[in-house]
């Protein structure tokens, strides 16, 4: 039987656009992601981790251990993982005069918490380089550490009400929320202005030194863009990577903190599954497209 050039053509145009039609549609992501692991002991630390921090850490890290590149998208989220727990007041702060002040804050989460990633980036098939066998990425190279804000002192930046239980966020802190929207080179650089404001100013000459001062005042700057990571990850992780780039990794001296500028196209943290759509829709073109071709070719031989 000779088969209708016609019919085959309006049977062709029929498969085509039902292979079209599915691919317009996305693949249903949830809203939210579990966080992972879960907590059960002690010694574990509690993270909320996303795909997407697999993700951006993986594009920033996975290939090659770049400082300036990977660090700052690393410890964005990293704080963003922990800006839940590290805002929590479970007990009263220890008072100054109990500590030495030439001693660096004591970093009580961070190794707890790089273990706890470790163990989820493993479990995603995710690994980050090391620079030697002695030295991790996380806490040697890229030298992050994480504080609870019970275990700082920032009056310029939050006011901790009696009995320890609450800790609310001065003006100053509830600016970054405005000056900190653009990740630009400009809106990098109004974010580290307002971030100036939250700075350790002074302090009791007998218990305070200078070193000790400026330790703390860097950590309050780090507690304010994590609270920021609290509000809205979404919104201001992009602007948090690329400040943290000038505070923690600029090859400036540390009193000329400067923004990368635009035209140096360093990697930013960005809290979208987009890079992971796109690879899906890609190999959803390249193989389901080529069945319809293969059926209609071989009605019309």
């Amino acid at each position: 039987m000779k088969r209708s050039p016609t019919l085959l053509l309006i049977l062709c145009s029929f498969l085509f656009s039902i292979v079209s039609s599915n691919l317009l549609v996305e693949p249903v992501q949830p809203n939210t992601v579990p966080a992972f692991p879960v907590e059960t002991q002690a010694q574990s630390c509690r993270l909320d981790l996303s795909d997407e921090l697999f993700g951006g850490v993986n594009e920033a890290c996975g290939r090659n251990l770049d400082r300036s590149r990977c660090c700052p998208v690393l410890a964005a989220w990293l704080f963003a993982a922990h800006a839940r727990s590290a805002l929590q007041l479970p007990a009263p702060a220890p008072s100054p005069e109990a500590s030495d002040p030439d001693e660096p804050m004591k970093p009580d989460d961070s190794q707890k918490c790089v273990n706890t990633l470790q163990s989820a980036l493993l479990t995603k098939k995710i690994k980050i380089p090391q620079p030697n066998s002695t030295c991790d990425a996380i806490l040697c190279f890229c030298g992050i550490r994480l504080h609870q804000i019970s275990s700082l002192s920032c009056p310029a930046a939050f006011n901790v009400s009696s009995g320890f239980r609450n800790a609310t966020p001065t003006a100053a802190v509830k600016n970054l929320e405005k000056e900190c929207r653009n990740s630009s080179y400009s809106g990098c650089t109004r974010c580290l202005g307002a971030l100036q404001k939250l700075k350790v100013k002074g302090g009791n000459k007998k218990t305070t030194t200078e070193r000790a001062s400026k330790m703390m005042s860097k950590d309050c700057q780090l507690m304010g863009l994590t609270w920021l990571l609290a509000r809205n990850k979404t919104a201001y992780i992009p602007t948090v990577s690329a400040v943290l780039r000038a505070i923690m990794y600029s090859p400036h001296p540390p009193h000329l903190n400067k923004c990368s500028p635009d035209q140096e196209n360093m990697p930013l943290a960005v809290d979208s599954l987009q890079f992971q759509k796109s690879r899906a829709s890609s190999s959803h073109f390249s193989v389901f497209p080529v069945l319809p071709l293969i059926l209609c070719i071989f009605l019309l031989l």
